[in-house]
């Protein structure tokens, strides 16, 4: 493992553009009773080393159930979820030999600080290296160099009751890198900060990927942190939709959107199109000029003078005449 010297923080190596986390084909299904919902349906994608991942999509759209299947949190339905340097499927794995790969591969950040209260920040930070069973003389080099790399050295010596939300944020931030993770992967970590907090830490963010080279999976709602990613992939009803640069806006997706198929070979058409096209069922796919056209069709021909309508009784549930005001079976009114 590196100690973080400064030759390492300051003189990167060339990328090797290696993939660092892979998931294929992750499907989760959610069982309450009798009643099954299908959070996700068979998503695929590829982290690069160094690389700044970000998923967007409304809420329920599978987001936060995803991160929690790459971080080794949640096991999948079926797929496959890869870490680099781990010989085997994650999701194969008991959760002992997750937790323990994970904590030199992983770094895990969400909304809520993890901080133990009635220590000081330099304790927490101190007590995530015991816990990973660093050695003494490592845990102490790193700790002091991400409290001053985080600029809360002068907290060192504080309680979580003293801190400000960003202080709060960036001793559980120092917590999460004392093991030298290769990737952070992090579930709305601004979502509770006000913009100016959110600012700052999101500039950490950008320092960490820059001059500590840790890979970033972060899922989010906002504007202000998507423009910072490297990639950004559009989650939708369960599957990836789309991948968008990060010059994209949320409110003006359909503009940046590069639709994507999946190892399924399906491509989602988003509802944003379809509501501007009053919602077709049907298509019909030519190539012209080189180019994929999409004619929608709002009244199959298949199944036209195939179709008859007929009245049954509300009652007894017999089929009633045309123009009947009576069943005749039971006599009850036709309406």
């Amino acid at each position: 493992m590196n100690n973080f010297t400064s030759d390492e923080i300051y003189q990167p190596e060339k990328s090797s553009n290696l993939p660092i986390l892979v998931a294929e084909d992750i499907i989760k299904i959610y069982r309450t009773g009798k009643i099954e919902t299908q959070a996700l349906r068979g998503v695929s994608f590829t982290i690069y080393e160094r690389e700044k991942l970000f998923l967007i999509g409304p809420s329920g759209s599978g987001k936060t159930t995803l991160v929690n299947i790459v971080a080794g949190n949640v096991k999948p339905t079926s797929g496959k979820v890869f870490w680099k340097d781990l010989l085997k499927d994650i999701t194969r794995s008991s959760f002992e030999e997750i937790i323990k790969a994970r904590r030199s591969f992983a770094g895990l950040i969400s909304q809520d600080t993890r901080l133990v209260s009635h220590l000081t920040v330099k304790e927490n930070v101190e007590l995530v290296g015991y816990y990973a069973n660093l050695p003494s003389s490592v845990i102490k080099q790193r700790s002091e160099f991400l409290l001053k790399f985080l600029g809360i050295w002068e907290k060192r010596n504080k309680k979580e009751d003293t801190l400000s939300g960003g202080e709060k944020k960036r001793a559980d931030i120092a917590a999460t890198l004392v093991t030298n993770p290769k990737i952070i992967i992090a579930d709305e970590p601004t979502g509770d900060l006000d913009v100016i907090t959110a600012n700052s830490i999101l500039d950490l963010f950008d320092k960490i990927n820059q001059k500590l080279h840790i890979a970033m999976l972060l899922c989010t709602h906002s504007q202000n942190v998507t423009t910072r990613a490297d990639r950004v992939l559009e989650i939708q009803d369960g599957i990836i939709i789309g991948q968008h640069e990060s010059n994209l806006h949320l409110r003006k997706l359909e503009q940046s959107r590069l639709l994507e198929i999946d190892r399924q070979e399906r491509i989602k058409i988003p509802e944003s199109i379809l509501d501007k096209l009053d919602n077709p069922k049907h298509f019909e796919i030519q190539i012209m000029d080189g180019k994929i056209v999409l004619n929608p069709i709002y009244k199959s021909k298949h199944f036209e003078n195939k179709v008859k309508k007929v009245i049954t009784c509300t009652i007894c549930g017999k089929l009633a005449k045309d123009n009947s005001d009576f069943c005749k079976y039971c006599g009850a009114t036709i309406s």
